[in-house]
């Protein structure tokens, strides 16, 4: 029986591209084994491993500490088999890992990927999401552009768009996956609530809950007032109906729904970056980018960004400028953005104010958002790089087979 080892580091990974290819391969392939190994990513939420395991395609998977435990130990995770046919998908986090672990199982090595990865010479294949448009990519041997798999992430996390409630304006807020960014944004996004009330009374508020994000987290959010410099409100916990929500001082009632609900519905939506815009604008759902730099001595960069902070004194201080410009830099943060290097859906970065916020958001409900809707959507393309993917997976089967 073939075994096929992938390894993934982060939610986006995770979300984005490990849960529709392994429905798509146990669909085609349903005798195949199937392992996950979680590799060690700075941008982790610590949450991956259990959300792998209850994917009940996945016969089995091993934590990031069991991972660095073959790779350099040679101790095999439960579940696991080495010297078999089959093979190693690196999705994610550092390529020289997951060339080292298919070095352990004695598979060779094939890989998903936005943009050139290192040792990519020592790959058997390499496929590419086509997000970035690289001449490298296009003309070198063995690498093919099969397309987005978030793009079919999407379509599976939300079945379809759904009209607003009453004919209201539903805005949806996306603060992101892991808890130290939750803390400052969603208070942030409530403060906007709270002006936009001011002048807007037709509006309809509703929080997207990552599955990375501990479900406790947004019942005791912490108190906003510890001196941070990024605008923001207290909110509550309420339970009513077997609905929950988060209000805010004034009493704005947003419900708290799974992601693919929240953007089956929402007009518009208010969003960190990251893979969900992807799935946002495969959707066509149009949205603000917030990149607040308020605190980001928070983020963990990687590489030696990463430690800045430990210097005494001073540190948090130099990754906190360090940071805001890295976010200035970053040019396009928002996949469609990226995809085409243009303004599709706008983006606010930097020190931004609710104020900001608040009229970018009156500006987009009062036009008609429905030639951004489908801008977005040509721009994302249709779905199907996931039977892409698993096809280019079976050929390389049947002739390892052969």
């Amino acid at each position: 029986m073939p075994q096929v080892t992938i390894t993934v580091n982060g939610p986006g990974e995770v979300a984005g591209w490990l849960q529709p290819l392994v429905s798509e391969l146990r669909k085609r392939q349903p005798l195949i084994r199937i392992c996950v190994a979680v590799v060690p990513c700075v941008y982790s939420t610590g949450l991956e491993y259990d959300l792998i395991r209850s994917q009940t395609e996945i016969d089995a998977v091993c934590t990031a500490k069991e991972t660095m435990s073959l790779v350099f130990r040679n101790r095999l995770p439960p579940g696991f088999h080495r010297n078999g046919s089959g093979f190693v998908l690196h999705l994610g986090g550092d390529s020289v890992l997951t060339l080292l672990l298919a070095r352990r199982l004695g598979q060779p090595c094939l890989a998903y990927v936005e943009k050139p990865i290192p040792m990519e010479t020592f790959f058997a294949a390499v496929f590419y999401s086509g997000i970035w448009a690289d001449s490298r990519v296009a003309k070198s041997n063995g690498k093919r552009i099969i397309g987005d798999m978030m793009i079919d992430a999407a379509m599976m996390h939300c079945r379809g768009r759904l009209p607003a409630r009453s004919g209201l304006n539903t805005v949806g807020l996306y603060p992101g996956s892991r808890d130290y960014l939750v803390k400052f944004v969603l208070p942030f996004y409530a403060a906007v609530a709270e002006k936009l009330k001011t002048c807007r009374t037709d509006i309809e508020w509703l929080l997207a809950k990552s599955d990375f994000l501990a479900g406790d987290f947004l019942r005791d959010i912490p108190d906003v007032n510890d001196g941070r410099r990024i605008e923001g409100v207290n909110l509550s916990w309420l339970t009513e109906a077997g609905r929950e929500y988060v209000v805010t001082p004034t009493g704005i009632r947003i419900e708290i729904l799974p992601h693919g609900a929240v953007a089956a519905r929402a007009k518009l939506v208010l969003t960190l970056p990251g893979s969900n815009t992807a799935e946002l604008a495969a959707l066509g759902v149009p949205m603000i980018i917030t990149i607040p730099s308020w605190k980001s001595e928070l983020i963990p960069w990687p590489g030696l960004t990463g430690h800045v902070d430990r210097i005494p004194f001073i540190g948090k201080y130099i990754k906190r400028a360090v940071g805001h410009l890295i976010y200035r830099s970053i040019g396009y943060a928002a996949h469609p953005n990226r995809r085409i290097r243009s303004m599709v859906v706008p983006e606010l970065v930097g020190h931004i104010r609710t104020g900001q916020v608040v009229d970018l958001v009156r500006t987009m409900l009062d036009s008609d958002l429905r030639p951004l809707e489908d801008k977005l959507r040509a721009v994302m393309g249709p779905p199907g790089a996931t039977g892409r993917l698993v096809t280019e997976l079976q050929d390389f089967l049947a002739g390892d087979n052969a």
